[in-house]
């Protein structure tokens, strides 16, 4: 040992060498060191036995030294996991993001395409009406064999009709309560009293009505025994049919136009093969509520006071009726036949007639119409029903049916005599109902008599073509015929 190799320890030195070898260790060591033991007079067994406890010494030194470094790292714990906590949060605000991105991106995405959808489509027509407007599942063949159009899509009928989508569903939406009317709304008055409202379409749903009217419901043939809005066919043919019978039964149908309600519409036209989506789309075209206007604030208003239903003045109406009445018709006619019957109907002017042989079976066939009116959801207008023999006026649609088709002559002079007074007053005196077309009407009338009546067609195109010459109004081809004819 150089020198000082015998000198004693400090105490810094030994408070480290107890910290390293332990206190016992320690003060042996140095006992050897300064001389005061010697190593080599221990004996032989008490060596072993020390070198084993230095062994194990050693051995638990290593143990400590391992315990302590373990503290060590048990101290940072804490540290350790305010770390871990640290990454987790920083992974979870991450990873929301990620998602919060990810979700309004796709949020974005479905916004464009239901915007673009829309665009393309009818989603929605108005509360109430709506049902249906995602089922676009057809009937193709049916639509083939009865050689309609073959229309799938909203944008598919806007572009047969020649119009466009917005302009589709401006016309199809349905409001309680709307600002703008698509109809004329007027009175005419009825032959029985009272005024009957007319609703004539304005010129956008016209020109659609007329499309769906000539391009499908005239398509579809009526039951041959309507007489009524049948092309070739008038009230004519309607009272021929029950010519010189012993008897005549007439019946008629309440409220005939309001009755045919939205939903009736719309299962006709899927009755052709046509989807939900596109009859709801042809029956909301079809039907209008009856409206009342109602000002507010300064604003005119049209609320609905009742539910969808036929219009009077549209030109869809009186094919629809028909085609929807194809049922009643067709079960009314074997009913008549059964009872040894005739049947026919135009509009809601039902008739029956039959020989002497059929006087005892007039009360059943009454009881059973009756049943078969309420079964295809109909109501008869009870005080209209008639029961006329031939000994007395048999009439049908105005016109006597008794020996030969006929006018009343009370009917026939008085028309006369306002053709007489028209002529020495003007139109307009003589209006005394304020007609809007009173001129029409004159001629429209004049018309209907020389059909019932062909052997006056002659006398009234003399008075009509001396009222056109003197208050300069147009004449009708055949009144010139018939005065060149005569």
């Amino acid at each position: 040992m150089a020198e000082g190799e015998n000198r004693p320890l400090t105490r810094e030195e030994w408070i480290a060498r107890v910290r390293e070898e332990g206190r016992e260790e320690t003060i042996r060591s140095e006992m050897i060191r300064l001389g005061f033991w010697s190593n080599d007079s221990l004996p032989e067994e008490e060596r072993r036995q020390q070198a084993l406890e230095d062994e194990e010494y050693r051995r638990l030194r290593q143990k400590l030294a391992e315990l302590q470094r373990e503290s060590a790292k048990l101290e940072n714990i804490d540290q350790l996991l305010k770390e871990a906590r640290r990454k987790r949060i920083e992974e979870s605000k991450k990873k929301r993001a990620e998602r919060k991105e990810r979700r309004e991106r796709e949020r974005a995405e479905a916004k464009k395409r239901w915007e673009s959808y829309r665009q393309h489509h009818i989603v929605h027509a108005g509360v109430g009406v709506s049902g249906g407007l995602q089922e676009t599942e057809w009937d193709e063949e049916k639509l083939r064999q009865h050689q309609l159009p073959l229309i799938r899509t909203a944008e598919e009928l806007a572009e047969a009709m020649g119009i466009t989508l917005s302009r589709l569903k401006w016309l199809t939406y349905h409001r309680q309560t709307a600002t703008v009317c698509h109809y004329y709304r007027f009175t005419i008055p009825k032959k029985s009293g009272g005024r009957r409202e007319i609703s004539s379409p304005k010129k956008a749903l016209r020109e659609a009505q007329s499309w769906i009217k000539e391009q499908i419901l005239d398509r579809i043939p009526p039951h041959p025994a309507a007489c009524g809005f049948v092309p070739g066919k008038s009230t004519l043919d309607h009272a021929r049919q029950h010519l010189r019978q012993h008897v005549v039964v007439k019946m008629d149908l309440k409220d005939f136009f309001p009755s045919i309600t939205f939903y009736r519409v719309k299962g006709l036209f899927q009755s052709f093969g046509y989807s939900e989506l596109i009859s709801t789309l042809l029956a909301l075209l079809c039907t209008e509520p009856p409206r009342k206007e109602v000002t507010f604030d300064g604003k005119v208003y049209h609320v609905a006071i009742g539910e969808r239903q036929l219009p009077q003045g549209a030109c869809t109406s009186p094919a629809i009726t028909n085609l929807i009445c194809r049922s009643l018709d067709r079960r009314l006619e074997g009913l008549a036949k059964a009872k040894g019957f005739r049947y026919s109907r135009y509009a809601d002017d039902l008739a029956f007639s039959g020989g002497i042989d059929g006087e005892q079976q007039i009360g059943s066939l009454l009881n059973m119409a009756r049943r078969i009116i309420r079964d295809e959801r109909f109501e008869v207008q009870e005080e209209k029903t008639r029961v006329m023999r031939s000994s007395n006026r048999q009439k049908i649609t105005g016109i006597v049916v008794n020996e030969k088709l006929n006018l009343r002559r009370r009917e026939l002079r008085a028309f006369r005599a306002l053709l007489h007074s028209v002529e020495k007053n003007g139109l307009a005196q003589e209006n005394r109902h304020h007609h809007p077309d009173f001129w029409g009407y004159i001629k429209g009338m004049a018309n209907y008599i020389r059909m019932v009546r062909p052997d006056w067609e002659a006398r009234l195109a003399k008075q009509l073509v001396r009222i056109g010459k003197k208050h300069e109004l147009p004449v009708p081809k055949w009144c010139q015929q018939a005065v060149v004819k005569g």
